[in-house]
């Protein structure tokens, strides 16, 4: 009979325990950590308009993004050609020119 006992308690107290890190591993409020991208914003702003310049973006969010092979391909070849010219780096200098250093909010 005290074994039984014993044996509930340490099953009871294991499974409390198993449960406590379950939880913790479904924390909601926890954050993922997020390394610092090696890319900068004006590299980004720049990209998304080769991207959307070259009809990548509209093939995509097409209905027909799934059949439309033809265009598609033609899209990634027109955004590669774009992403790999001299175009890319006069939008990313006309971007990191323009860009407003960042305001500070007042108190």
């Amino acid at each position: 009979m005290t074994r039984n006992i014993i044996a509930s308690a340490l099953f009871a107290s294991a499974a409390l325990l198993a449960g406590n890190v379950a939880m913790a591993n479904d924390n909601p409020h926890e954050q993922p950590v997020v390394s610092p991208s090696q890319v900068s914003r004006a590299e980004v702003l720049a990209d998304l308009q080769i991207y959307r310049e070259s009809g990548l973006a509209a093939v995509e969010l097409s209905e027909t993004y799934g059949y439309d092979n033809a265009r598609r391909d033609a899209a990634k070849a027109k955004y590669a050609q774009l992403r790999n010219s001299p175009y890319y780096a006069t939008l990313v200098k006309q971007y990191q020119d323009n860009t407003p250093a960042t305001a500070v909010a007042g108190r």
